[in-house]
């Protein structure tokens, strides 16, 4: 399509001019073909500046997400990878779920600019304004099966750490699990849920959900307190949509504990606190009175296998490896 042409051309050059004869020959359609796609892409948010005698570029404050400007910023070796871009979705591990079902998917990313139906840990809902955030999923196939869930999505943790604090001078921290936190406000959640093969029964495909406040400031009044924006400037969405992703894949195609966790647990912001959590009950109880599984103490060490290991009040060590801990004020 010429729009997804002119897109990555404009992408791979901004701030310098590219000539509309220069895209009408490239691409063997007219001049007015080229001023109408530029004025479509205007329409669509995109703020294209027009140079007398020189061509069009987008303004630095452009900021659109599109595969294209996602693509400009992978290495060669990940430009292939199919990229599924959505105005407003659902959700977008919803329609990563949608289509694992559907068809045979190796490794696929879907972004959305809107999300009606974000969801988090635990059922939660995941604000998810237009314009303001990234929510993007990946889709990727574990040959043999996934042995560890958890540590899939300390890895994406660190992902998504490692591109912030490359392309900004925003420094982070890791909550266990799955939260990224600038300060003592969470700008970041991790949703990761693995899909089972129905002929062998393996969990073979993870989705990767990861929600990002780049630039929202209203939250709704529940959030106002406990949420952030990286509030960053001159970095755009796309840019940190392909940052993410590449680490990602670098993660997971060797997925080698030693690449991730000695960051993951460098980063951790709970060592030292005190926490309350809430034991399971034992497989097959039902009948536990869950304030007698609630445990309050402080976090003693984030361990190479993913687990927490927490002293409580009463001087009880245990390892925690499921659940959600909550910092006691």
């Amino acid at each position: 399509m010429l729009k997804d042409d002119i897109i990555r051309e404009l992408e791979e050059n901004r701030g310098v001019p590219v000539s509309g004869q220069y895209l009408a020959d490239k691409y063997n359609v007219s001049r007015n073909a080229v001023w109408k796609t530029i004025n479509n892409l205007k329409k669509a948010g995109y703020q294209v500046v027009s140079a007398t005698n020189s061509g069009y570029f987008l303004a630095e404050e452009t900021d659109v997400i599109s595969a294209q400007g996602i693509k400009t910023f992978l290495s060669d070796e990940n430009k292939n990878i199919r990229i599924e871009v959505h105005e407003k979705i659902d959700s977008t591990n919803n329609e990563a779920k949608r289509l694992i079902i559907s068809e045979t998917v190796d490794k696929m990313l879907i972004v959305a600019n809107e999300q009606t139906g974000g969801r988090g840990r635990l059922g939660r809902k995941f604000y998810s304004p237009a314009d303001s955030g990234i929510y993007m999923s990946l889709i990727y196939h574990v040959p043999g099966g996934v042995k560890n869930p958890m540590l899939i999505t300390m890895a994406a943790a660190v992902a998504v750490s490692r591109t912030i604090e490359k392309l900004t001078d925003v420094h982070t921290g890791i909550k266990w699990v799955n939260d990224i936190f600038v300060g003592e406000r969470k700008v970041c959640g991790i949703l990761t849920e693995a899909v089972s093969d129905l002929e062998t029964g393996r969990l073979e495909n993870v989705v990767v959900g990861i929600g990002i406040n780049v630039k929202a400031e209203n939250f709704p009044e529940e959030l106002r307190n406990i949420a952030d924006t990286l509030n960053v400037e001159k970095v755009t969405r796309n840019q940190i949509i392909a940052g993410v992703l590449t680490e990602l894949l670098k993660l997971y195609d060797s997925f080698d504990i030693s690449d991730f966790m000695p960051e993951y647990i460098e980063h951790n912001i709970v060592v030292g606190r005190r926490v309350r959590y809430e034991r399971p009950n034992p497989a097959g109880d039902t009948d536990s009175d869950n304030k007698d599984n609630i445990v309050i103490g402080t976090v003693e060490e984030v361990c190479m296998d993913g687990s927490l290991r927490v002293k409580s009040d009463a001087g009880i060590e245990s390892c925690i490896f499921t659940g959600e801990i909550v910092f006691e004020r």
